[in-house]
């Protein structure tokens, strides 16, 4: 591996789908140590596995939060283009009658969050994808929209899943080209206006 020039040994690096594993490869290889921070984008999901020890009394104080983890990794990082954040699919089945979960750590599309993050990476930002933890943002209504139209400029992609979003504040993000929006809670009056017009009793 030491001996693999550096720009393929950056693109095996850019390659990886998790920066979990782009980090332990960085504490078992110094050539890795030195290249990890060219990488241009961000892959951490949490998993199944994560969350419960997270939630364990046995194990809970060993877990790093998953946000901690997330702007470590992305702190060390010359130069970000793409941000992929989110949880395992297993995650998705879990349902708020079954957890009941007040807790925020996987709150993904909390604005608090973003604002700690989106400003440091926002010149380059060209993708973001965030899959939220539904138990946690179902009934967490999120502005971030807002905040991304305001600081990404250059933003070609966004994927938002899971999330309960509002459009106050939303500004016109010219250079979009493609938007997802999978399993969203969406408010926004205009939609309201036009179902009143179209499904009007007068009609």
């Amino acid at each position: 591996m030491e001996d693999l020039p550096g720009p393929l040994l950056l693109d095996i690096l850019a390659r990886l789908s998790d920066s979990a594993d782009v980090a332990r490869c960085r504490v078992a290889s110094r050539a890795i140590n030195s290249l990890a921070p060219e990488i241009r984008s961000v892959h951490l999901y949490c998993s199944h596995l994560r969350y419960a020890k997270s939630r364990s009394p046995l194990t809970r104080s060993s877990i790093t939060p998953f946000k901690h983890v997330f702007c470590k990794l992305l702190s060390a990082l010359h130069l970000v283009e793409r941000v992929y954040l989110g949880i395992d699919k297993p995650l998705r089945l879990v349902s708020y009658d079954d957890v009941e979960d007040e807790d925020d750590d996987l709150f993904l599309t909390d604005v608090n969050f973003l604002r700690a993050w989106l400003p440091d990476v926002c010149p380059h930002l060209k993708s973001i994808s965030i899959s939220d933890f539904w138990v946690q943002s179902c009934w967490r209504r999120t502005d971030m929209l807002s905040l991304i139209s305001s600081y990404c400029s250059k933003l070609v992609e966004l994927e938002v899943k899971n999330a309960w979003l509002s459009v106050d504040g939303l500004t016109p993000m010219p250079n979009l080209t493609v938007l997802t929006l999978e399993f969203i809670r969406l408010d926004d009056e205009n939609l309201e206006k036009y179902y009143l017009d179209v499904y009007s009793p007068l009609h």
